[in-house]
């Protein structure tokens, strides 16, 4: 079922813009230690235990590099094959390319990767005086700060930037930018206080009037806002957008002028005359992403055959979310079978492959997206009545997702085999599935159909299902550690019926599940008997902690709404806690409920659910989600 959606202005999205996996843990070696540029990097990875399964069943291993360089706002990604030798190292190497100042590295097969716990290994370049080159320190210190794209997002952590921005302060004072993140960030861990900070900032103001790169003069304009002049910081960006078109702080200013649209197609119409502006802008992801989810939100999807047609390099993914919402309405169908085949092209297009994304990794996503436009293509035909072609896309769909194939595709198979009589392959199919780890609860139910029309029992049947679960949650294991969001945590406080605060910190070092809810939401009150059943499974363990929170209720004495809703409800035992002003939930970024994230030990966000499932759906994936939590060690 959809959650309840709280719909926001364009201003608000567009503020998210401006502001704009694992567990794994084997070592890394980079050789020589002090890498310059030209010269050959040998990559050598020794996994732990742990990593030696997912690496059997791989037919090749690479490292993943992402390369920073000094203007660039994102990292150029490459993959190094790696080959394995006598000593069970895995090895490679590839020379340390030209502007290149800073690198992450992860290693992995496409699929699954080790990200060293999230933290990621890095290096340096040199220069031939045996330093760091400029900008070194400074994007490594960008790198702490959690906001790089998600193939390369390393965990946050402010201290590690502070001491990357000192060594590049003492290294090249003359780097404007770390000299007023360095202020700004001291300021903000308390390091520094507001007097001293805003002194640091006035005299970098001073002694730079005059901006050399776009880059200075956004770090420029961060300092007039840092020292409370507003319009000066304006002034700045607008004059260096002149100086430097189409440059970062050109874009920065575009990007502000977004949320002046005073509707839903204006906004359309201005980030598609963005896009052709800045084709190749950092922000194009979160800008495609959001015009989807504005049409949706305005429930005007013919909004987007327009916005289709004229933006020309519309990734797969895209494709897949406008033909999903096309697909749903009769007389949009043919438009949404062009953008299935659109982005079925699109998906093998290399040229589309953002340059922050390694090659392998791209085109693994891709293959699932592909599967994920069949499966769209199968039930739109399905709708309109042409079996045969559907159960053809379907199929399809299944062959080309392998074991990453989407669960709905196997529940609309299964039952369209039913209705044409192939109930033998349905049964297989329904069997491979469950074995998968991708089953649904329509799909449990149509093979326990089909089994109890051959003839089997209940107890039998559910004998099977339990041999064919052994497999299923092994599987189901492997794919968890690939789809963990691995997001920086959210600091807040909620506060108990009674009043009491409680702090999300406090609850560091276990498995969080925090479920947004509210009184008037059907969907929500509608999912707590399964999370009933999910906290009564959990409830004995010590290092899981359930917090379902009240949120966006309609009446100002939400204390006294929450207790009359529980005291009517006493079969509802599970901890409920009140986000009073919902600032909490603000900053979790929810805009429908229910909203579900699960937190790992180390307080980051690993897991989001929107909406509700069937509740032997339901239990079955939480229950995965929050055993492979479990599992994770602290670094």
């Amino acid at each position: 079922m959809g959650p309840v959606m709280k719909f926001r202005s364009l201003s608000a999205v567009v503020v998210f813009l401006a502001g704009a996996l694992s567990a794994l843990a084997g070592t890394v070696n980079i050789l020589p230690l002090k890498p310059k540029e030209g010269q050959i990097v040998t990559i050598e990875y020794k996994p732990d235990a742990p990593e030696e399964g997912w690496i059997r069943e791989s037919s090749s291993i690479h490292a993943t590099l992402f390369g920073f360089s000094e203007e660039a706002e994102a990292p150029n990604a490459i993959d190094v094959r790696l080959s394995k030798n006598g000593s069970g190292v895995w090895t490679g190497t590839t020379e340390l390319t030209k502007g290149i100042v800073f690198t992450l590295v992860k290693v992995g097969n496409g699929l699954i990767y080790d990200t060293n716990k999230g933290i990621y290994w890095s290096f340096l370049t040199y220069g031939a005086n045996g330093s760091p080159v400029r900008n070194a320190n400074l994007k490594a210190a960008y790198s702490c700060f959690g906001m790089l794209p998600t193939y390369c997002r390393r965990k946050e952590d402010m201290q590690e930037a502070v001491d990357y921005l000192q060594n590049e302060v003492k290294q090249h004072p003359r780097t404007i930018t770390a000299r007023v993140n360095l202020a700004m960030l001291q300021k903000a861990l308390g390091e520094k206080d507001e007097k001293e900070v805003e002194g640091e900032l006035r005299e970098i103001i001073r002694s730079t009037p005059n901006p050399a790169t776009p880059m200075e003069a956004l770090a420029i304009s961060q300092a007039y806002m840092g020292v409370g002049d507003q319009d000066q910081s304006f002034l700045v960006q607008r004059n260096a957008a002149l100086r430097f078109p189409r440059s970062k702080v050109d874009e920065q200013m575009a990007l502000q002028k977004l949320s002046e649209s005073p509707n839903a197609q204006s906004f359309i119409s201005k980030v598609s005359s963005h896009l052709e502006d800045y084709p190749n802008t950092f922000a194009k992801q979160n800008l495609l992403d959001m015009v989807v989810t504005t049409a949706g939100q305005q429930r005007d999807v013919t909004l987007l055959i327009p916005f289709a047609k004229r933006i020309k390099d519309l990734p797969a993914s895209v494709c897949h979310s406008i033909a999903n919402y096309l697909g749903a309405v009769d007389s949009l169908r043919p438009e949404a079978l062009a953008l299935v085949e659109r982005g079925l092209v699109a998906a093998k297009d290399q040229s589309l492959r953002p340059v922050y994304a390694g090659p392998a990794e791209w085109n693994e996503e891709q293959r699932m997206v592909s599967s994920q436009l069949l499966y769209v293509k199968g039930a739109i035909l399905r709708a309109m009545g042409q079996k045969k072609e559907a159960l053809a896309a379907l199929e399809k769909s299944i062959d080309v997702g392998a074991r990453e194939t989407d669960k709905g595709t196997y529940e609309a198979y299964v039952k369209l085999l039913q209705e044409s009589g192939e109930g033998k392959k349905a049964v297989g199919v329904a069997e491979t599935a469950i074995r998968n780890g991708a089953a649904t609860a329509g799909l449990y139910q149509s093979y326990r159909e089909m089994r109890r029309a051959d003839g089997k029992d209940s107890a039998s049947i559910e004998k099977d299902l339990a041999a064919l679960r052994v497999n299923a949650r092994r599987m189901a294991s492997t794919k968890l550690a690939k789809d963990m969001l691995n997001q920086t945590g959210i600091a807040g406080t909620f506060t108990t019926p009674e009043g009491a605060p409680v702090n999300i910190g406090d609850w560091k070092g276990k498995v969080v599940i925090i479920d947004y809810w509210a009184t008037w939401c059907g969907p929500c009150r509608s999912s707590f008997p399964a999370v009933q059943k999910l906290y009564e499974r959990y409830r004995s363990n010590p290092n899981v902690v359930f917090a379902i929170v009240n949120v966006w209720e309609r009446d100002k004495d939400r204390q006294k709404i929450v207790k009359d809703f529980l005291s009517k409800n006493t079969n509802l035992t599970f901890p409920v806690y009140l986000d009073a002003t919902d600032a909490v939930v603000g900053k979790f970024g929810v805009t429908g409920i229910p909203t579900k994230f699960y937190l790992g030990k180390d307080g980051r966000i690993q897991f989001k659910e929107v909406g509700y499932l069937p509740e032997e759906q339901f239990l079955e994936e939480a229950t995965n989600k929050i055993e492979a939590l479990l599992d994770q060690e602290l670094p």
